[in-house]
């Protein structure tokens, strides 16, 4: 017997017993979709996750001051933006992060949406893994003309116009009682950042419609916002931007060092420094970890799934006592009756194996789509899933394929 023909007999007692067989694959098909969409949509998260710290700069170093302790002397000021610049060793640019909220109004369709509004420099434009997508960022000199001018995110201007290129347009923004009408000047991937520095925790979903008013991000001068907001330029949050070849957390310390003599502030924690590409390392290895250890618990239902095939397998031996008597004594070879109850075995894994696959790819687009994120299912993901499933068959089906090869050809046709 040759294996094509194990292979239409084993698919015809599957179908005899379809929905025995559905059943016992039953593990298997649990088994395969847990995994598949744990692994899938935890890739999606984590590569996620990483992409909004390297949005905010995976060669920066992002210094903050306490603020639960501190007091207006230890602010950050836009002075000590130029000394770190200048004084700091390593340090090759320095940006401040000073954020406002405020409502604005789209100037050729009337709309009105909340405005979040970060100033900085035009050195914050280095820290990000990209230029803009449109447009450009501003320049030295419109920083400190105070020009009315911004980039907007993407996501924002998507959500608010309906496209991304909206390059040249104005919105007029209010805020702490004044006006003005900003124009902008580019669109980039800067959602990512502003997001995550106004603390939401459903991240870039905050910027997609919904029945209240939008929101929308926009990244200005300094200088222009303290100008609208009429505020301080107290800073709590900086971005500095080591030299190439630096090291990052050397870089941060001297940082916090300066700060400290500059402002005579000693105390313990008052100025942190956060080295970016340290966190993208630290939530790679944590996903990575929680996603096998969560996957692996998943893998758990295939065992138990194999153990049902075997039982089964024991039961269909036992049923067809008397067909493996009638062939071992028409000249049937031990090998050939293992050979098919080894094939039925492997199919039944493999069926549920692929049913577990569609299942699987399934609930990882439907669970990531809730939070608006992409899972990342390889192609050698889905291929070991189908070629441990059907390991499960072979290891199982031993067992029960051997019990049927080894009858004794007289005792199974006395069989009832």
């Amino acid at each position: 017997m040759n294996i094509s023909e194990s292979l239409k007999i084993a698919i015809k007692c599957i179908k005899a017993n379809w929905m025995r067989s559905l059943l016992t694959m039953l593990g298997i098909i649990i088994g395969i979709t847990s995994v598949i969409m744990i692994v899938g949509a935890g890739t999606g998260v984590r590569d996620y996750i990483v992409g909004l710290i390297q949005d905010m700069g995976s060669n920066a170093v992002l210094v903050s001051v306490d603020e639960t302790q501190a007091t207006d002397n230890d602010y950050i000021t836009l002075n000590d933006i130029e000394n770190i610049k200048n004084k700091v060793k390593d340090v090759e640019r320095c940006s401040p992060m000073l954020m406002g909220f405020g409502r604005a109004v789209i100037s050729n369709t009337g709309k009105e949406a909340t405005v979040m509004m970060i100033g900085v420099n035009s050195d914050v434009q280095f820290a990000m893994t990209g230029s803009c997508d449109h447009g450009r960022f501003f320049t030295d000199e419109e920083y400190a003309a105070n020009a009315p001018i911004a980039v907007m995110g993407i996501e924002s201007a998507k959500t608010v116009y309906g496209y991304e290129d909206v390059t040249g347009e104005t919105v007029t923004v209010t805020s702490s009682g004044a006006s003005m009408q900003i124009k902008v000047c580019g669109v980039a991937q800067m959602d990512g950042l502003a997001s995550t520095l106004g603390g939401s925790g459903g991240m870039s979903s905050m910027f997609q419609s919904s029945s209240d008013t939008p929101m929308m991000a926009l990244f200005m001068p300094c200088t222009t916002l303290t100008q609208l907001t009429g505020g301080s330029a107290n800073l709590s949050n900086v971005f500095v931007i080591a030299k190439d070849g630096a090291d990052y957390d050397a870089v941060g310390n001297a940082t916090v060092n300066y700060l400290k003599a500059a402002h005579s502030s000693y105390s313990n924690g008052m100025y942190t420094a956060q080295n970016m590409a340290t966190y993208i390392e630290i939530v790679d290895i944590v996903m990575k970890v929680l996603t096998i250890f969560i996957a692996g618990v998943g893998a758990i239902s295939l065992i138990v799934g194999g153990i049902g095939v075997m039982n089964i397998m024991l039961v269909s031996v036992t049923e067809r006592t008397r067909e493996i008597g009638i062939r071992k004594s028409l000249g049937a070879k031990t090998r050939v009756i293992t050979m098919q109850f080894l094939t039925e075995s492997i199919i039944l894994c493999f069926i549920g194996g692929l049913i577990g696959v569609v299942l699987g790819i399934a609930g990882a687009y439907g669970a990531c789509a809730i939070v608006d994120i992409t899972p990342k299912i390889s192609i050698w993901l889905v291929l070991l899933a189908l070629l441990f499933s059907s390991g499960v068959g072979l290891f199982f089906g031993i067992y029960p394929a051997r019990k049927a090869a080894l009858l004794s050809p007289i005792d199974a046709l006395r069989s009832e």
